[in-house]
């Protein structure tokens, strides 16, 4: 019996696929469509947002063969956008077929905490090393006095904004940070006030 059962399931790709209701084949394409564009802005590819558009509508769990059935697309790009969603923690593997995780609040917080927090981190290091070479320099010299007063304002906004993302993706409350982030915008006038302005140094 086990072997007619594996017969079936290796089998039933094609099939499957075929088998879909008109009606709900047209809502998944839809989808897929939408979550390809939202993958595309947000920096990930068209084909992993297609994919995951198609999981997230799918009744039932659906392995390579439906898939590349479905959005016609390779199986070497069925292979490595599988593995990369999983690495993102977007699906979820159950044996040769896959999932789509529907808590988007997980979803959007889990790619957050691996990608954005990563560049905050790399960013406040890179600004910090700039902040040392501006503190070794002269000190009299207006434009190296001016180019560290906006590094250090940086420096803090780019401080507030790792720890407003880190409340965001730990689920907690934001009252008291977003409380801490009004006072301390005084700081910082100039930064938001000038931003966008050239920079003379002297008469």
């Amino acid at each position: 019996m086990k072997r007619t059962e594996d017969t079936e399931t290796q089998t039933r790709a094609p099939d499957a696929a075929a088998a879909v209701p008109e009606v709900l084949a047209q809502a998944q394409d839809e989808l897929a469509d939408v979550f390809g564009t939202i993958a595309a802005f947000w920096g990930f590819t068209r084909t992993q947002g297609r994919i995951f558009g198609l999981l997230f509508l799918s009744p039932e769990p659906l392995g390579h063969a439906e898939i590349r059935s479905r959005l016609g697309v390779s199986a070497g790009s069925v292979s490595m956008t599988l593995s990369s969603l999983q690495h993102w923690g977007v699906v979820d593997r159950r044996g040769r077929e896959f999932v789509a995780k529907t808590d988007l609040w997980e979803i959007i917080t889990g790619v957050m905490r691996r990608r954005e927090r990563a560049q905050v981190d790399d960013a406040i290091v890179r600004v910090r090393k700039i902040l040392a070479l501006l503190a070794a320099a002269p000190a009299d010299a207006p434009a190296i006095a001016f180019a560290h007063g906006r590094m250090v304002q940086l420096h803090d906004f780019f401080e507030l904004g790792r720890r407003f993302l880190d409340a965001f993706v730990a689920r907690h409350r934001l009252s008291g940070l977003l409380s801490s982030i009004a006072q301390q915008a005084s700081r910082f006038p100039a930064l938001l006030r000038h931003w966008g302005q050239d920079v003379r140094v002297g008469p």
